[in-house]
């Protein structure tokens, strides 16, 4: 039984990469659709986005990510709650393993999450 349709396409527009994608419920005919844009340089900093409607919730949502050094800096929210959470991390290339660090503050629940993990390559 298939639920769900989705798609995504990509594209570079003025330098920049552009996403655009779209899921499709079957059963409850709710769609949500967004994009991306990434590619942004400022300096050292790279920016990205992610914006997304659903249409059932009538809700937007948002994450906005700056990448600079090995560090990941986001903050994400919806149209009713612009700042939902902030969170960061930290990956360590050691050989062939990367090493990771990093944490998410959920600013509604005042939920702190650290994180932290180690990957392999063979």
């Amino acid at each position: 039984d298939v639920s769900n349709i989705q798609g995504a396409y990509s594209m570079g527009v003025a330098g920049l990469d552009v996403t655009a994608a779209a899921d499709y419920n079957l059963n409850t005919e709710n769609f949500v659709v967004g994009a991306g844009v990434g590619g942004v340089e400022l300096g050292a900093v790279a920016l990205s986005g992610v914006v997304t409607w659903d249409n059932d919730a009538s809700a937007f949502g948002y994450e906005a990510v700056a990448d600079a050094y090995g560090l990941t800096a986001y903050v994400n929210g919806d149209d009713t709650d612009a700042l939902q959470n902030v969170g960061g991390s930290y990956e360590y290339g050691l050989g062939g393993a990367t090493l990771s660090a990093g944490a998410n503050y959920n600013i509604d629940t005042e939920d702190f999450a650290p994180t932290a993990g180690i990957s392999f390559k063979f």
